[in-house]
């Protein structure tokens, strides 16, 4: 029993260290290149870098989120290699078909908006239609690697998935800082990241053969198995399509109520909070496959304790950063930046409490998500979306920036608080069943 625990934590500390390894390096990177993109491309120029990367992160969502379901159905199927050959072919078969469905959107985009619902200056058209060629093709890799991205995590191999991600991140930074230094625009810089992307891929690829023997073929393409994923993946589609509109598409709106430019001001106010958020998400995250796995065997104490372990570390954690950066985060800023970047406190205040309120509640979402219980939230969502939106266009009118970020942050906020009552009322309910008291601040049997 010892032993076995002691494998378990030893596990979960190379799952949880190789997680922050990788974020350390994504901030590292992001601290050097960010000044340095903005002052060799300009405020525009990079401006409409985030735009169009922004632009093809909705094209993810042509998943349906037959991800999130495969990951569990994964998670399920142990070492059954018959059963697993017919996931992973489902799933790899399904995201071909349906990237084909992003193509008619891609030339919409690229011939009827940028340029006139998305504002760009018309000495920048030119590169930035060639570089929104690129970016679409650094999707399309990327989606299809999705396969192999998440069989790796299915199957607990989230250190290794990690150390290849901070392989890509090295090599994107070096590439792009050569490509700066020489005095490459946004074609070149697009073209590191997509050579960069495609060997990434490869490497996915071969470290999942390596962990498990399948088969890339059509004939175990199962469509009745594509039609179960169809009615769980629709409701994390729905959440997908929701989150990406109130979290993500502060570029598009920025730069069309707004200015291109001004989405420079507006990211980099986001960009602490926002690392920080993803910093402290990681202590739950890398739990999905245990939450998984513990609510299909119906252990309900287990799974109570989890979450209560969870949910106090991640307060506490988030507490404290928010706090620290209430105060220090002008001068990090500052620091990172430069002394004349136009900084705006009042759009950090706000990034700040929503990075809280995001951790806190994100906890038990984590839980909901891992037990394929969606569909309240898919509801919720649905409401939350056009909210959002019409709230940060009107707010915008009389608070700028800052009416945006309330308008998306508040209804997200609201939209969670809404969800999670669920999992505590399906508790709560199991440990009456048994004879149970139910208490937050129990950490252990």
């Amino acid at each position: 029993m010892l032993k076995r625990n002691l494998l378990k934590n030893k596990q979960f500390i190379y799952h949880i260290g190789s997680s922050y390894a990788l974020l350390a390096v994504n901030i590292a990177s992001m601290f050097v290149l960010t000044p340095l993109l903005v002052h060799s491309l300009g405020n525009e120029r990079y401006g409409i870098w985030l735009v169009l990367f922004s632009i093809t992160n909705y094209f993810n969502l042509s998943s349906f989120g037959f991800g999130q379901t495969f990951i569990i159905e994964l998670i399920k199927s142990k070492n059954k290699l018959k059963q697993i050959n017919v996931l992973i072919n489902t799933f790899f078969g399904s995201l071909l078909i349906f990237s084909a469905t992003t193509l008619p959107v891609f030339l919409f985009i690229q011939y009827f908006l940028i340029g006139t619902v998305i504002k760009i200056s018309p000495n920048y058209l030119s590169e930035a239609t060639k570089s929104f060629w690129i970016i679409y093709l650094v999707f399309l890799t990327n989606f299809i690697s999705q396969v192999f991205y998440n069989v790796l995590f299915a199957r607990n191999k989230l250190s290794i998935r990690n150390f290849i991600e901070v392989s890509k991140v090295v090599l994107s930074f070096i590439g792009t800082w050569f490509a700066i230094q020489n005095g490459g625009g946004l074609v070149l810089v697009s073209m590191v990241t997509f050579l960069v992307t495609f060997l990434y891929v490869v490497t996915l690829y071969i470290a999942c053969r390596i962990d498990i023997s399948f088969d890339l073929s059509f004939s175990y393409f199962s469509l009745s198995r594509f039609k179960k994923f169809l009615k769980p993946s629709l409701q994390f589609f729905v959440m997908g399509l929701s989150h990406q509109i109130i979290v993500h598409s502060y570029t598009i709106l920025v730069s069309s109520l707004q200015s291109a430019a001004l989405v420079v001001v507006y990211t980099v106010a986001l960009r602490i909070p926002d690392t920080s958020m993803r910093l402290i998400l990681k202590i739950a995250d890398v739990k999905v496959p245990k939450i998984t796995s513990l609510f299909h065997d119906g252990d309900w104490r287990a799974l109570w304790l989890l979450h209560n372990r969870l949910f106090w570390i991640t307060f506490f954690v988030s507490l404290g950063i928010g706090g620290l950066l209430l105060v220090w985060g002008p001068a990090v800023i500052y620091l990172w930046m430069g002394k004349d970047f136009e900084f705006n406190y009042i759009l950090f205040a706000i990034f700040l409490f929503n990075m809280f309120m995001q951790c806190v509640v994100h906890v038990p979402g984590v839980f909901l998500q891992s037990m394929g219980m969606n569909k309240r939230a898919s509801i919720f969502y649905v409401v939350g979306t056009p909210i959002s939106i019409f709230l940060a266009w009107f707010l915008s009118k009389s608070h700028g920036l800052e009416g945006i970020a309330i308008g998306l942050s508040g209804v997200q906020i609201l939209v969670q608080l809404c969800i999670i009552p669920e999992f505590y009322n399906l508790v709560k309910r199991e440990f009456v069943k048994k004879g149970w008291a139910l208490n937050l601040f129990q950490l252990k049997n």
